[in-house]
């Protein structure tokens, strides 16, 4: 019977007791003495007495290198021992990946637990197995024990795993320790890291979980706060989170996409990897954009893309009444739907103490009145793009009826981008108009002269580039007719063949479009050009 080693006496330093010294030092004839906690008095502490302990032994070395090859050899002779030449890492942390391979492990060897031993930490197979409630089915070389190899019912070990192990427990056949130079070091994913953006997926998926859920938690939280008609005032820190969490993100999928297309060009054209990769060039950049689209609006695209595979008429109706309805519940515009609010009181207030009403007010209404309207325009052009960019990866998928609804719904997204751009050109005009009349009351007439001039040359321009881009956009739009028409396959890559990976990139850069849209800037006299790019 093995001793429980729970035996525990208290020493003098952990008797509770007063520290004063019994009786002098000397005077007294009897022996020295401290305070009471002392172990020669009764009540005091106890010296050298048992303290809990462990009363186990090891087992010899010899004995321990035995004990592995024995249970390895078991394994092997009852076909549970599974060897696998490649580092076992699987391309994302999904667990309906590992289900499906699980179950291919019980059809083959019946059902069991499968314990796999690898060389390295294998971070996305790691974060597979917690989501699925396994966290320890997984263990390095180093962290596995002989009865882990016992207690599942098949063990899948790494090449280099089994190399390692049997390298370091053979002390009782050539009598000498094991050399760190006969061990192998590491084995990386060679075949993941060379398929292309698998190295900035992997670096994605390791960012701090916790945070990246709690960017979703807080857009989810948002966007059914919305759809119940509340007022969302985000907080500072979970919208500081959330920029930086959902653009890095978008960032990362154009990274990938730009790389895949350009691999993709190097390619023959009857390649089907060619094809697959083009139709992953376009399923990354739709995500991209998703990002972006709830990264500007608040909103998670999810819930603006509802019904968004139906092809019957009154159904893309239904889709445009229900985008109508939810682009008002943008928690974006909400916010700046509660800054007039707040704005116009302020105004009514000001109007009951001076008797006129101040136009300062109405220039701020008007300037966020254009914010406004800028979002509800990045969202009708992002909602575009996500659209166009399935509806080609389905076409070159060959789900060419799928496609179609995709561009049925692009278009009347498209149609929403017309009347967005005409209503921020029109809130700029009258915020501009607001402002000269600003500086024409404030007494600064000169800056007023100068601003309104400008204003003309300004809006004159804006206008005609709208005419020109809506131009372009129709030239470009009938000519893909033709080549439909024409041509039923469409090719591969023969679209993206006009425009450079990095361009495939910058479409991405939604700050771009604003850059390039004309804007008649508050307070500025430049003159900025106006382009918008259609695919």
């Amino acid at each position: 019977m093995t001793r429980l080693g729970t035996a525990s006496t208290k020493t003098r330093h952990e008797i509770r007791g007063s520290a004063r010294k019994i009786r002098p030092q000397k005077g007294s004839g009897r022996a020295r003495l401290g305070d009471k906690k002392s172990h020669m008095l009764r009540g005091g502490g106890v010296a050298f007495g048992p303290k809990p302990r462990d009363f186990a032994t090891e087992l010899p070395k010899k004995v321990y290198d035995l004990a592995w090859r024995t249970a390895l050899s078991y394994r092997f002779r009852k076909g549970e021992l599974i060897i696998v030449d490649n580092a076992m890492e699987i391309e994302s942390p999904s667990t309906r990946l590992l289900d499906d391979i699980f179950a291919h492990h019980d059809k083959l060897r019946g059902k069991g637990r499968s314990l796999l031993v690898t060389l390295d930490k294998r971070p996305l197979l790691e974060e597979a197995l917690k989501r699925m409630d396994r966290g320890g089915q997984s263990l390095t070389w180093e962290e596995v024990d002989v009865k882990n190899l016992l207690e599942f019912s098949r063990v899948i070990i790494e090449r280099n795993a089994l190399h390692n192990i049997l390298r370091f427990h053979q002390q009782d056949i050539t009598h000498t320790p094991p050399k760190p130079s006969h061990l192998v070091k590491s084995s990386p994913p060679t075949e993941l890291e060379n398929t292309i953006g698998w190295a900035e997926f992997r670096d994605l998926q390791l960012l701090d979980a916790q945070k990246r859920d709690e960017s979703v938690k807080d857009k989810r939280e948002q966007a059914a706060r919305a759809a119940a008609g509340e007022r969302i005032v985000p907080k500072a820190t979970e919208s500081d989170d959330a920029e930086k969490e959902q653009p890095s993100r978008a960032a990362v999928y154009e990274l990938v996409a730009a790389k895949r297309y350009e691999y993709a060009l190097t390619l023959p054209s009857s390649s089907p990897q060619r094809t697959d990769l083009t139709i992953s060039v376009y399923n990354l950049t739709a995500e991209a954009k998703m990002l972006y689209f709830t990264h500007h609006t608040g909103l998670a695209w999810s819930l603006y893309a509802t019904d968004s595979q139906s092809s019957q008429t009154d159904e893309i109706e239904r889709i445009s009444s229900h985008r109508a309805a939810i682009s008002k519940k943008f928690p974006a515009v909400q916010n700046i739907d509660y800054q007039m609010r707040l704005t116009q009181e302020r105004s009514e207030e000001a109007e009951r103490i001076e008797g006129n009403p101040l136009e300062q007010f109405d220039l701020e209404l008007a300037k966020l009145q254009v914010k406004k309207y800028n979002v509800l325009l990045e969202a009708s052009v992002l909602a575009a793009q996500v659209h166009e960019h399935i509806a080609e990866a389905k076409r070159l998928a060959g789900a060419d009826e799928e496609a179609d609804i995709q561009i049925e719904i692009a278009s009347l997204e498209r149609g929403n981008v017309d009347a967005r751009e005409d209503e921020v050109l029109s809130a700029q005009l009258r915020a501009a108009e607001l402002e000269v009349k600003v500086l024409t009351l404030s007494g600064r007439r000169s800056d007023a002269e100068i601003k309104a001039r400008g204003l003309e040359a300004r809006v004159e321009g804006a206008r005609a580039a709208l005419v020109d881009a809506r131009g372009r956009s129709e030239e470009k739009e009938r000519e893909r007719a033709v080549l439909e028409d024409g041509d039923g396959d469409g090719g591969e890559v023969e679209e993206l063949e006009g425009s450079s990976a990095e361009e495939i990139k910058a479409s991405g850069d939604v700050e771009g479009i604003e850059r390039n849209r004309t804007l008649v800037q508050k307070g500025k006299g430049e003159t900025e050009t106006k382009d918008v790019e259609r695919k």
